[in-house]
């Protein structure tokens, strides 16, 4: 099949063997990658100790970083930012950063990465430098004039809105893409509305499904899933998918595209499709 839905739980949270000698306190649940059937993008959540840090490295890759508890600071290049919960960050290909957990409580943070990362039997994407310098304090996310960093705020949502027939109840915030100086992926907020739904579509891109609020039904390719904080899904290329809010509850999500969608054409809804083939075929 060309979806997954995975529970989080804290058993996943490993150190890589890549890491060896270069971190400590580090913990990563590696959730959607080459084992799940993704062929565009790795996502995994980072937990880093009290005092836990991750040296400086580099990816051929394009990192996302979104904090979902605690704080860490991001050294990228020598600037110094404090990250802190449901701050975001983009780490672009080929730019040393390291990590630093300097508070008392653990640290977690998603890790949204593009092209997908190798694993450890493929070709070497990642490498470690020297330790980068420090240019002053770390700054928030929020300071004036920094660059690929911001903070999301639930009242940045617009009220939900309909689409059309078959997208209702729907509102969003990007947070990383090309605005931002993204090229590989976009990552954003979605929220619906309860009894707001999204019907069965594809796209010619992955996507996966981080819950932070509320519940959802979730439709992937004829089987139906409950979606709640502390489940993740994602959909491949070409995998019908849709979201129905008949729990109760609305729910607002972190999604990601990856790569990211083409200008137009980059959904494709089926019972709109189902709509046109009966009007207008012979």
């Amino acid at each position: 099949m060309a979806h997954i839905v995975r529970d989080i739980e804290d058993s996943l949270f490993v150190a890589p063997s890549f890491y060896d000698g270069h971190a400590g306190g580090l913990g990563r649940a590696d959730l959607i990658g080459r084992a799940e059937g993704s062929v565009h993008m790795g996502f995994r959540i980072v937990e880093l100790a009290p005092g836990g840090h991750v040296d400086a490295c580099i990816h051929s890759f394009e990192k996302g970083i979104f904090v979902t508890e605690g704080e860490v600071e991001l050294n990228r290049n020598g600037e110094l930012f404090a990250l802190a919960h449901h701050d975001f960050a983009l780490v672009p290909i080929g730019i040393p950063h390291s990590f630093r957990n300097t508070g008392p409580a653990r640290v977690r943070f998603i890790e949204k990465c593009a092209p997908r990362p190798k694993e450890a039997d493929e070709w070497r994407d990642s490498f470690f430098v020297a330790p980068l310098g420090r240019d002053g304090d770390p700054a928030p996310a929020t300071a004036p004039l920094k660059r690929m960093v911001g903070h999301f705020d639930p009242a940045q949502l617009p009220p939900g809105a309909r689409v059309d027939s078959h997208m209702w109840g729907w509102s969003k915030k990007l947070l990383i893409d090309k605005a931002l100086g993204a090229h590989q992926f976009d990552l954003f907020i979605i929220e619906f509305d309860q009894g707001g739904q999204t019907s069965e579509h594809d796209h010619n891109f992955e996507e996966a499904y981080f819950v932070l609020d509320g519940e959802v039904t979730f439709t992937a390719e004829g089987s139906e899933y409950v979606l709640r904080p502390g489940t993740i899904a994602w959909s491949g290329v070409g995998a019908p998918h849709g979201f129905y809010m008949n729990r109760g509850t609305a729910c607002r999500w972190l999604e990601v595209m990856s790569p990211q969608p083409p200008i137009q054409y980059g959904n494709r809804r089926m019972a709109a499709w189902d709509e046109h083939r009966a009007r207008l075929q012979a």
